[in-house]
């Protein structure tokens, strides 16, 4: 009798020890969890939307590249179009204002590698 009396006079205290060992044990580990789920969570969003953003702006750039590309091209067929329209276009050019022009063209960075441009330059050695 006298174990089962300690029992109850003691149990319930005893088991609310042994609950707030466990909360102690337990609870910052718990915790400790919630956080780095709650990080991993985080990062995982703010990586799809990196994802989404670096698509959208490949888009734009490909989309912005074409679209110069476009412009280059339509802009060199009207600029053949107006030469070979011209008054005069028919009409035989001076070789020495062809060279000049051809000199002019190749002294800028677009031309300078250019074939022409290089046999030029070798034949004016």
């Amino acid at each position: 009798m006298l174990a089962l009396d300690l029992i109850r006079r003691w149990g319930p205290w005893a088991l609310l020890g042994l609950a707030v060992l466990m909360l102690v044990l337990a609870g910052p580990a718990a915790c400790k969890r919630a956080a780095r789920l709650a990080a991993e969570k985080r990062i995982a969003t703010e990586q799809q939307q990196s994802s989404s953003a670096n698509a959208r702006d490949a888009i734009a750039t490909t989309g912005a590249s074409a679209e110069r590309e476009r412009h280059s091209t339509d802009l060199t067929i009207r600029n053949e179009r107006e030469i070979r329209n011209a008054q005069g276009a028919d009409q035989p050019v001076d070789p020495s204002a062809t060279g000049a022009g051809l000199d002019g063209l190749c002294r800028r960075a677009a031309y300078r590698d250019g074939e022409r441009c290089r046999l030029r330059r070798s034949s004016a050695r």
